[in-house]
């Protein structure tokens, strides 16, 4: 699987954008408030159906513009077909636009099959009528969200992931939902209600301290947030179980610290939470730990390093690439797919051993690397035959 082309409309700073993709690696560069982290967000919502970066979907749109929208062309398997694309249907509005992106359609000849996955983002109105915030076709057919993603996968590494190991347990849950949501629907599904159940018992625990309502109104909310929450513990156990078979040059350890949920507990904790007003265990409160295994080289004892509370800072950013490197591994076997490696102005941030690691990575898959610093693009150059430097 590789991306091959890219249009953007009304995205953010963009008002007209298109990029083909013809190497394994390319290089964005551009200054500051370029656009370069908008590329970023755009390829990754085509991918998951979300932004990393809004929190309202309409954020995406150009101030001026009604809607927006992104276009992706995603190849698989190599073959002899020919591909017909339909240039009204994606819209591109410049002539060079049209040019680049034909040819890089041209060259597909060798793929087996191609999607091509537009989402049109709106302010959930069009022209007076009240519509979705964000509408998904695959090749020219309106698809519902869950039926237009997981075409193809990515990992997105960028400078705020570098806080993942000691910053808020919640950063932390963030990355296994993440990545979980993206090839689990079932995972996405009872998150999404678990979230939903465990706000409407929150309220009624309120309402119970209050004495609004009755103990016995949460019953039913405790059966399913038992219910939606051991769905959620036990993806997550499997997906860091994955961990200790990763290949990574450093001895890291990562320790699944579940807040277990069951209505025995939930019984238990009761009291304690109606004086709070909120729920005070399940998946809400999970915790991942990251261990470094190192040898002493005075006396060549083993010992087992907490990351968040003893290493060091670059310990702590080779353990946020080792997450990083986990994910890609999991992703790959779990899907039977490459994964899109997406590095936003990450390289700068690494010492020179985790950059170093970090490019090693960009020679297995197809990577997109944003950067501001000309040197960054020479040490990628010289580390990697294919790529090619696109500059906004």
């Amino acid at each position: 699987m590789v991306i091959t082309g890219l249009v953007l409309q009304n995205i953010r700073s963009h008002n007209s954008f298109h990029l083909k993709f013809s190497n394994k690696t390319t290089i964005i560069v551009g200054d500051n408030a370029a656009g370069k982290t908008s590329i970023i967000e755009a390829i990754s919502l085509l991918s998951t159906g979300n932004s990393f970066r809004a929190s309202r979907i309409e954020e995406m749109i150009n101030f001026d513009a009604d809607l927006a929208r992104i276009k992706g062309i995603i190849k698989y398997e190599a073959t002899d077909n020919h591909i017909n694309v339909d240039f009204e249907y994606l819209n591109v509005s410049e002539e060079s636009g049209e040019a680049e992106i034909q040819e890089s359609l041209n060259d597909q000849n060798n793929f087996e099959e191609t999607d091509e996955i537009e989402v049109i983002l709106t302010r959930g109105e069009v022209n007076g009528k009240r519509t979705q915030h964000r509408l998904f076709s695959v090749n020219g057919v309106k698809r519902r969200k869950k039926d237009a993603i997981g075409k193809f996968y990515t990992v997105v590494f960028r400078p705020e992931d570098m806080r993942l190991i000691e910053g808020s347990p919640a950063r932390r849950r963030d990355f296994l939902d993440t990545a979980l949501s993206m090839i689990h629907s079932d995972y996405e599904v009872a998150i999404k209600n678990y979230q939903q159940t465990l706000k409407r018992r929150n309220k009624l625990l309120l309402q119970v301290r209050e004495g609004e309502q009755n103990r016995t109104a949460l019953k039913y909310w405790n059966i399913n947030l038992v219910r939606y929450g051991e769905i959620l513990q036990e993806f997550r156990r499997k997906f860091i179980a994955n961990f200790s078979s990763v290949v990574f040059p450093v001895d890291f350890e990562i320790e699944y610290d579940p807040s277990v949920i069951s209505e025995s507990r939930l019984d238990q904790y009761l009291n304690r939470e109606i004086a709070s007003g909120h729920t005070l265990i399940g998946p809400h409160k999970d915790d991942i730990i990251i261990y470094l295994n190192e040898k002493s080289a005075k006396d060549k004892v083993s010992r087992k390093l907490r990351l968040d509370l003893f290493g060091s800072r670059g310990q702590q950013r080779l353990g946020v690439l080792w997450l990083k490197f986990c994910e890609l591994e999991y992703l790959a076997k779990a899907t039977n797919k490459k994964t899109l490696l997406l590095l936003d102005d990450i390289l700068s941030e690494l010492d020179s051993d985790s950059k170093l690691l970090a490019q090693s990575v960009l020679k297995k898959y197809q990577s997109i690397v944003t950067t501001t610093d000309k040197k960054i693009v020479s040490e990628i150059q010289l580390n990697s035959e294919d790529s090619i430097v696109v500059r906004v």
